[in-house]
């Protein structure tokens, strides 16, 4: 009997395995998008890249304008490809060309694998740094998918497509977090970059801690905190604002609108997944739960 139940456990470790696995892979993809040339960045660009991380964790497939990350453009030279090589849990994407030119974070899935991204006309200031701007990217066929909604360093928010797991309520928690000049930090801590409200941005826009605070949650429609202590237990963003800037959003030293705009913007931790989805996990409890159940039963008739 000690035998059945010792087959038993076995089978739930198993089981707790194939769970484990599936929670950690469901947004796991590999394919080819192509990028729509816009005429404008033709004539100074002959090379472009896809740049690719992942906005929650920070782990990018390669380093900025890295070869591997070079597209391939069509005969007619209005299109360029690029095919995922190997299956991982990205998020975002920064098309740029070797002149400097590049779009804002651009959030995508697996539904964008053989869809087509084109550059819009707007420009945005780049989050982390307001004197850079980047141009907006949107999908052909996939609306969810398109600029990353941040909070930029003056207190705009900019974007409309959020990370799994992000709100408008985190986002602004995030701002809170960054910018309270209660903080009386000014600089880079432990991969998070912080910037005095009161030092920085009060310059460039003339208001107030108190000012852009309540103009930011009306944008968003959240509730407003008072001080820095009111968001201290939040956890959004910070892999996406220390990782995308230090590691894999290595744009910042390379290209003509700073880093990524994660990096001073949005995003949620998930646990153990990336996807937002929690139904993995809920399966893998309701299958240990059950198996163990029939432990304890096989265990109970063993003692009888």
């Amino acid at each position: 009997m000690t035998k059945k139940i010792l087959s038993v456990l076995s089978s739930v470790a198993i089981l707790g395995s194939m769970a484990c696995a599936s929670a950690v892979n469901t947004s796991a993809f590999t394919g080819e998008f192509t990028f729509e040339i816009p005429e404008n960045w033709k004539a100074s660009n002959k090379v472009f890249y896809a740049h690719i991380w992942n906005g929650l964790t920070g782990d990018g497939l390669y380093s900025w304008q890295n070869k591997n990350e070079k597209m391939t453009i069509s005969e007619d030279g209005n299109t360029a490809t690029y095919s995922i090589p190997e299956d991982g849990d990205w998020n975002l994407i920064i098309i740029s060309g070797e002149s400097g030119i590049q779009t804002f974070d651009t959030v995508f899935n697996a539904n964008c694998i053989g869809d087509s991204c084109y550059v819009l006309p707007d420009k945005v200031q780049n989050p982390v740094d307001s004197k850079k701007e980047a141009y907006l990217l949107a999908w052909r066929r996939n609306t969810d998918c398109g600029p990353h909604k941040t909070i930029s360093s003056l207190g705009d928010v900019v974007g409309n497509a959020f990370l799994p797991g992000e709100s408008d309520q985190n986002l602004y928690d995030n701002f809170v977090k960054k910018y309270d000049p209660q903080n009386g930090i000014d600089g880079i801590v432990d991969g998070d970059q912080y910037m005095d409200w009161d030092a920085d941005g009060k310059s460039e826009t003339g208001m107030t801690w108190a000012e852009v605070t309540d103009k930011v949650a009306k944008t968003l429609g959240v509730t407003p905190a008072t001080s820095s202590s009111d968001t201290s237990s939040s956890s959004s963003s910070d892999a996406s604002s220390s990782n995308s800037s230090s590691s894999s959003s290595s744009s910042s030293s390379s290209s003509s609108s700073s880093s990524s705009s994660s990096s001073s913007s949005s995003s949620t931790t998930t646990g153990t997944t990336t996807t937002g989805d929690n139904t993995p996990i809920f399966a893998l409890v309701a299958t240990l739960t059950a198996a163990l159940g029939v432990a304890f039963a096989a265990r109970k008739k063993a003692v009888k």
